[in-house]
């Protein structure tokens, strides 16, 4: 019992570990800059093709996914990125407002940012299970994320923690932060997807 457990343990930390350096290395792939948001997608992808069976994640496969999702992958991360930026500038210009309307603002800039980010995450997942056209995904990332505001809350506490964890061990840049936060949100996320699928059944 002692010895599969371990076991267990051991094969969810080597996924995590591997995911996260095929992670580095299509991010390098694409020099950084046009290589994390399709690095990203793909890490998603093959978690959610795969799970833990760490076998069958390849970097064979995981650089099909990476070439495939290039393009695609750069554009839902960009744009979070212009928007994560819009945001920030915007709160930054508040801290100039005096009075209770200062924090109204705050509040409700630091929550669009927050559901920027799980809105992404949303995204990710929901184009690595469905075929589905760039606007509609985000249409779907978007209600998915203020469909379910316990979701909402899971994702962004979750990864709140692994940053956290993360500036406490920075180790975990190179060995998981990345692959974690994905993994988490597969996570997270499992119940809504599965309301999906019911629906998408019902009217199949």
């Amino acid at each position: 019992m002692v010895g599969k457990a371990l076991e267990t343990l051991f094969i969810k930390i080597w996924v995590i570990v591997k995911l996260n350096l095929f992670f580095w290395l299509f991010s390098c792939c694409g020099l950084i800059v046009a290589g994390v948001g399709p690095a990203l997608k793909t890490v998603n992808e093959l978690f959610v093709s795969h799970e833990y069976n760490y076998k069958d994640i390849t970097l064979k496969e995981g650089w099909i996914s990476f070439k495939r999702n290039f393009i695609r992958g750069n554009i839902i991360f960009y744009a979070l990125l212009l928007l994560l930026a819009l945001l920030a500038y915007n709160l930054f210009l508040s801290v100039q407002i005096q009075g209770l309307s200062f924090l109204m603002i705050d509040f409700l800039l630091v929550f669009a940012m927050i559901y920027a980010a799980v809105t992404f995450q949303y995204s990710l997942l929901l184009d690595s299970y469905y075929e589905i056209g760039l606007k509609n995904l985000l249409k779907l990332a978007f209600i998915s994320t203020l469909s379910n505001f316990t979701n909402l809350l899971k994702i962004a506490i979750g990864v709140s923690v692994i940053l956290f964890v993360t500036w406490k061990f920075k180790g975990l840049i190179l060995f998981g932060t990345f692959s974690m936060i994905q993994i988490w949100s597969f996570t997270a996320t499992k119940s809504w997807r599965q309301t999906i699928d019911q629906r998408l059944e019902l009217h199949a």
